[in-house]
């Protein structure tokens, strides 16, 4: 008898221990609290962020498409990445966001928001959301990839890719120094109506391929002027003292507007005399996100291949 109460007792301490365990599972499973991790921001401050963020808004446009490569759909993004014909198709069902809805945002109920350090805004966000301001020249392009891919659980994938292109890349440019001589230097510019910029080496517009991906040459006063600073405005003017052997344009639909393209000086630049110049749609090329880097380098690479020697 004795020892048919103590296998008795036996039991119901085991079922105990079994649903003990049992509502302690269910409660951290139903608990809605996202694990938490350190984060350390571009201005040396340390914030929690999910370490598997579900909801995601990017007010900074640059990163849209950094996630979509990693396979994260953001719930809101800034309108500016529904201007590029390359990442448009792949925001269905994505809410755009204007500068200062700030309404909307809320309403998406994101559990973190990338942005840039610069707006204006960063402080209504972090109310909202654990908030990562990016300080846009602090990364280079394929850095803030392998950091996005950190951020959302994604490492292994933003390595891929990264490894991957700078193979496949350098294998381009080898390519077109062959066709059109290693010692040719490029410039990037770009045409509004009324004004001129100038692009050093990671800030859109091909830069990051031409010079970076293809290591391709860049004009010396270009090296100079404007490499530290990312961009620089110019006067029709002064055009031809940032023109390299070969030139590449941006601009709105792919057509120069610009009537500097009807000047002296346009017309006397090498690069024109000689049939050395490429252009491109401007919104397809302002960001350097892996699925825009792949479309770029394609027209790139095609483009320079036609050009003669």
């Amino acid at each position: 008898m004795k020892k048919i109460v103590a296998l008795l007792i036996a039991c119901i301490m085991i079922l105990a221990a079994c649903g003990g365990t049992s509502d302690k599972k269910e409660t951290k499973d139903t608990s809605g609290k996202a694990e938490m991790v350190d984060f350390k921001l571009d201005n040396g401050k340390t914030i929690k962020i999910p370490k598997e963020p579900k909801r995601i808004v990017v007010m900074g446009a640059s990163y849209v498409g950094n996630l979509l490569d990693l396979g994260v759909k953001p719930v809101g993004a800034d309108q500016y990445a529904f201007q590029s014909d390359i990442l448009k198709p792949k925001l269905k069902g994505v809410e755009k966001l204007n500068p200062g809805e700030i309404e909307k945002i809320i309403k998406l109920k994101p559990d973190l928001i990338l942005t840039f350090d610069t707006d204006k805004d960063n402080s209504k966000y972090a109310k909202i959301a654990p908030t990562i301001p990016f300080t846009y020249t602090k990364h280079g392009y394929l850095d803030v990839h392998e950091l996005l891919g950190k951020i959302v659980g994604k490492e292994k994938e933003a390595k891929v890719f990264v490894d991957q292109w700078k193979k496949e890349t350098k294998k381009d440019g080898e390519e077109i120094k062959k066709h059109l001589g290693d010692d040719k230097t490029y410039s990037i510019f770009q045409f509004f109506q009324k004004e001129i910029y100038v692009y050093g080496d990671n800030w859109g517009r091909g830069s990051e391929i031409i010079y970076q991906a293809f290591d391709l040459n860049m004009q010396d006063k270009i090296t100079k002027d404007v490499k530290p600073t990312g961009w620089k405005k110019v006067s029709a003017e002064s055009l031809g003292d940032y023109a390299g052997d070969i030139v590449l344009i941006s601009s709105d639909t792919g057509k120069i507007s610009n009537t500097v393209t009807e000047s002296k000086v346009w017309k006397n630049m090498n690069a024109v005399k000689n049939n050395k110049v490429v252009q491109y749609d401007a919104e397809d090329f302002w960001f350097n996100d892996p699925i825009s880097l792949e479309h770029q380098r394609k027209v790139l690479k095609e483009a320079l291949l036609k050009l003669e020697k």
